[in-house]
């Protein structure tokens, strides 16, 4: 099991650089509703790519 990446609501303005940073397919998915990513916690390996890209400083690994 890996530790995932965290998404803060409060921060993050659903610009969506962390869909198209991840590796992986389905990890990151885009809800219309709040305008925000949500982390598909199973798909997650753990990488910090999102975390690097993320201008917003919205996603963290672990905790």
């Amino acid at each position: 099991m890996y530790v995932s990446a965290k998404v803060d609501k409060e921060k993050c303005t659903g610009c969506k650089l962390c869909i198209f940073a991840c590796p992986e397919p389905n990890v990151f998915v885009y809800t219309k509703e709040d305008k925000k990513v949500k982390v598909n916690e199973s798909r997650c390996k753990g990488c910090g790519l999102c975390v690097t890209v993320c201008r917003k400083e919205a996603l963290e690994i672990g905790s």
